[in-house]
């Protein structure tokens, strides 16, 4: 399959992986609550598979919305060493619900291989029950986050010594930023980001198929694009909504 992943000659947006980040002020249309509904693609690229930024439990968030206290969604990694997970789950790609206090969360993800220096396409999906991931342009896999499990979306458990009673997400729209690169400024990633882009409901497959092979945008529903090409100046436009951000310590470069 042909896909839209950033070329030789492309602008995009170079995180250093050591507190450089982007950030969007909150709007109410970033938040899942909101709708019940969203869906955020980016192109990300790592640089590293073992970032200098890590959180002790092994993670990498490289975007999301929310802070202690005010916890939304996220996209996360593993780190490559140093994970407490066993079996140990090397870079393994993952989007995440919370409650707005943090803790577990429920999610999904895809465990493929990554290579450092290669672009993927990554979207992920939230509906009023379930959280959905695809990687360039295929689904991977669902997972239930409030009430009972669908199909193949499986419900998830809390902690013990109440690991038989499922775990439910509540989302709730808050006032946390958008950030690329960190989620709270706790872990940053090291890598490329571009084309970036948030809808207040969810896509199909057809639609994020479309989005990996020729970056076909639907403007239906479509409340952020950040296309992270601008090659100058510390502001990301949002060519969607023009609610931009601020770049802190990230640089514009060009894809060789």
């Amino acid at each position: 399959m042909t896909n839209a992943a950033p070329q030789k000659g492309d602008v995009y947006l170079k995180l250093t992986g050591d507190d450089s980040y982007v950030e969007i002020a909150s709007i109410k249309e970033y938040s899942v609550a909101t709708t019940g509904d969203l869906s955020v693609a980016a192109w990300m690229r790592p640089d590293t598979l073992n970032f200098p930024n890590w959180e002790g439990t092994g993670y990498v968030y490289w975007l999301g919305k929310g802070e202690s206290g005010r916890q939304e969604w996220a996209f996360r990694m593993y780190n490559r060493d140093g994970t407490q997970e066993d079996p140990p789950r090397p870079n393994r790609v993952s989007f995440y619900v919370f409650n707005p206090g943090g803790g577990l969360g429920v999610g999904s993800y895809f465990p493929n291989t990554l290579h450092v220096g290669h672009w993927i396409f990554v979207v992920g999906v939230a509906d009023s029950t379930r959280t959905y991931m695809y990687r360039d342009g295929r689904y991977q896999r669902c997972d239930t986050y409030r009430g009972p499990s669908a199909g193949k979306c499986p419900i998830h458990f809390q902690a013990p010594p109440n690991d038989n009673v499922q775990l439910e997400i509540d989302p709730i729209a808050g006032s946390a930023p958008l950030r690329f690169g960190t989620r709270d400024l706790n872990s940053f990633f090291e890598g490329g980001l571009s084309r970036v882009r948030i809808w207040n409901r969810v896509l199909s497959a057809e639609e994020i198929s479309a989005l990996y092979s020729a970056d076909t945008a639907p403007a239906h529903g479509l409340v952020a694009e950040f296309l992270l090409n601008a090659d100058t100046g510390t502001t990301v436009i949002d060519s969607a909504r023009h609610h931009d951000g601020k770049i802190h310590g990230a640089a514009w470069d060009v894809q060789g």
